[in-house]
């Protein structure tokens, strides 16, 4: 039997986690990466491992590199699963302080991370029209609420909502600003209900709210009383002239699983849609992240930016992971003079190989089409985490490995970390679904044209 945390200290975990990355690494990487006053795993509560770096570009290196493998590892040796956060010793320290001081039992984790601005958004086509929003909530707060920004993941909306309560801080340095993801707000509601509170009053609390930010909002979809909850809040704040900045992953007419008068308050303000960035706005992104690693403006060749902003143009958050992945190979190789296109595809030369099988159809390539369709990640869909859209993407994914790869339940449930029986169960539902639920045959029906079309 496995043993549990609590059998262990944390510290003869983070040892056998060391064994197993010394193993995957040189003695002169791992001496300067991951010695006891470079890294560190600090705490490990519930479903959440925080580790941290000596540095900010430590921390970003490890993130870009070891994430997926810590993350894996970590559950191999204590059989949990653990969202894996990096962070630097000095945002660490910041946050303790901010925690300790914090006078009210609420949304202790709450926090704004001072990386997060206006001046280092790059606004261009696809997002001038958001950015504009967030910066006319900071300057006429309540004048539009809420104010709602959509798309699909990573082109920027939580930089955006951070940035907002950084610079209303700024700006009004005596408010109180909230920033938190539905999900928080789901499991802070879940423990004040359970009678695990002090004397506050929820409610109360959102009384010395001035700003509130909420991340992912769609996340509520199906938690009837989190949204009567929330229901309360939103009127609490809007009667008294408080702003309110909300982000999703779709509009709120395509909102499923909330309550209509939550979807006619969402579209009462203004909604902001994000879309795809162009090239020109990739290129600035990749100059202003090298501007913040005070990288010379001509460092890298500019078919080096060219081919980043071509291959990596899915959002921002994937051709940032691209831009940490080529310093990476440049701190550890150290090439002389400037970086051009040959070391630049030698650095990506694995995943030159995967867009070259991109036409091959398999079980891997479905998921990622689901994950993508969802704005979730790949393993967000073969996880144990049960919300609502996690769940029918998961089922989804399922459904389409039998249908269209023809692959058995026990083939299926190995891919998914499941028994044959619950990937049967999840195939019939949305089998049955499909009968009567139009909308869900349309998005299957798509989802299938995508993944055969190799698009």
């Amino acid at each position: 039997m496995r043993e549990t945390l609590n059998d262990r200290r944390v510290s003869d975990i983070y040892q056998e986690l060391l064994d197993k990355i010394r193993e995957k690494t040189t003695s002169k990487l791992f001496d300067t990466m991951f010695s006891q006053d470079s890294f560190e795993l600090k705490t490990l509560d519930d479903n959440k491992a925080l580790f941290v770096a000596d540095s900010s570009s430590n921390a970003t290196m490890i993130k870009a590199a070891y994430l997926p493998f810590l993350q894996r590892e970590l559950e191999e040796i204590t059989g949990h699963h653990y969202d894996v956060e990096i962070t630097d010793r000095s945002s660490f320290l910041k946050r303790k302080e901010a925690v300790e001081g914090a006078t009210t039992s609420f949304f202790r984790n709450s926090r704004l991370l001072p990386q997060y601005t206006f001046d280092n958004f790059v606004a261009g086509p696809s997002n001038r029209d958001a950015f504009l929003a967030c910066m006319f909530a900071v300057q006429n707060p309540a004048k539009s609420n809420p104010v709602f920004i959509y798309s699909k993941s990573g082109l920027g909306k939580t930089h955006l909502l951070q940035a907002t309560g950084n610079d209303y801080r700024v700006k009004h340095p005596e408010a109180k600003v909230l920033y938190i993801t539905s999900e928080d707000f789901l499991s802070e509601f879940v423990r004040f209900i359970k009678g695990r509170k002090d004397s506050e009053n929820l409610k109360d609390f959102f009384n010395t709210v001035d700003l509130l930010l909420v991340d992912d909002i769609q996340f509520l979809a199906g938690k009837e009383d989190t949204q009567i909850m929330f229901f309360n809040v939103f009127n609490l704040l809007v009667s008294q002239g408080k702003q309110i900045v909300l982000t999703s992953d779709r509009s709120p007419y395509e909102l499923k699983g909330l309550q209509d008068r939550l979807v006619s308050r969402f579209s009462g303000g203004l909604s902001v849609h994000i879309v795809n960035p162009n090239k020109e706005t990739l290129i600035a992104i990749l100059r202003k992240k090298m501007q913040i690693n005070s990288l010379p403006e001509n460092y890298f060749d500019d078919k080096v930016l060219d081919y980043l902003a071509f291959n990596y143009a899915k959002n921002v958050r994937e051709l940032e992971g691209a831009f940490t992945k080529l310093l990476f190979a440049i701190t550890i190789e150290k090439p002389q003079g400037n970086i051009t296109l040959p070391f630049c595809k030698k650095v990506f030369d694995d995943d030159e190989q995967r867009r070259s099988k991109k036409g091959k159809i398999d079980v891997d390539r479905i998921i990622s089409v689901v994950a993508d369709y969802y704005s979730l990640t790949d393993a967000q869909i073969k996880s144990n985490v049960r919300t609502s859209q996690i769940a029918l993407a998961r089922q989804i994914a399922m459904y389409l490995a039998r249908e269209i790869l023809g692959l058995t339940y026990q083939v299926i449930g190995r891919t998914f970390s499941k028994d044959h029986t619950t990937v049967l169960s999840n195939v019939v539902k949305i089998e049955t679904n499909l009968k009567t639920d139009a909308g869900l045959r349309k998005v299957v029906d798509k989802l299938t044209d995508i993944i055969k079309s190799g698009s």
